[in-house]
């Protein structure tokens, strides 16, 4: 599944490409939320992410990415059926934040960090829908890949199999033309794509999903 990062997209022809990704059906349109705390970068808001899906009607995939989730996260569980990740230190509760997010009528999520270990969080896993593996430190687009982290996607896709058959797992950063074979290999169903992938300079939208659908067939 695909879950192009909006915050990579192209501000001033945003129609556009809203345009570009109806007519790529993808399943998503990850958004960002960041308040220059938890990560020092800030980037989208309710209001805007919520303009995008009126127009385009694809579902969201939120990514909060703020020191106290607890405090926001009301604002971002609006669009039934979203996808509501969090980070779980984010939380002084994360057991009842995930409650939240399902109540609200949303499908809660969990991002790990690279430094977070997936024993740290593993009694959450039967609790979400979605588990995030973060391959890059949060906050900005267009870093390295962190390698080790691959090792973290095959073992939660060695865990999912065993005893969580309903998860999905994402994978976030740099999910670059070279690596994305790679992810899917280890396991990833849905991919974060950004600069270093569809959101690049260097070819055209158009261009650059064609050669995304040829990798993945591929792969």
């Amino acid at each position: 599944m695909l879950s192009p990062s909006m915050m990579c997209a192209d501000f001033l022809h945003l129609q556009e490409e809203l345009d570009t990704l109806k007519k790529e059906q993808v399943d998503f349109l990850h958004i960002d939320i960041m308040d220059g705390q938890y990560v020092p970068n800030f980037t989208l808001g309710g209001s805007i992410a919520r303009s995008m899906y009126e127009y385009s009607n694809i579902s969201l995939d939120y990514h909060l990415m703020v020191r106290d989730v607890d405090r926001s996260v009301d604002m971002f569980t609006e669009q039934p059926g979203a996808i509501v990740t969090i980070h779980p230190e984010t939380s002084h509760h994360p057991v009842r934040t995930i409650n939240r997010i399902r109540e609200r009528g949303c499908r809660p999520g969990i991002a790990i960090d690279p430094a977070m270990s997936l024993e740290q969080v593993r009694y959450l896993l039967p609790l979400v829908d979605v588990a995030c593996i973060m391959t890059v430190n949060p906050g900005y687009s267009g870093q390295q890949l962190l390698p080790f982290c691959l090792d973290k996607l095959a073992l939660l896709d060695e865990w999912r199999r065993q005893d969580y058959p309903e998860l999905l797992i994402e994978v976030d950063g740099n999910v670059s033309w070279e690596n994305i074979p790679k992810m899917t290999a280890a396991g990833a169903d849905i991919l974060v794509l950004g600069t270093s992938s569809v959101f690049t300079p260097s070819s055209s939208r158009c261009v650059a999903y064609e050669k995304l659908h040829q990798i993945i067939a591929q792969a």
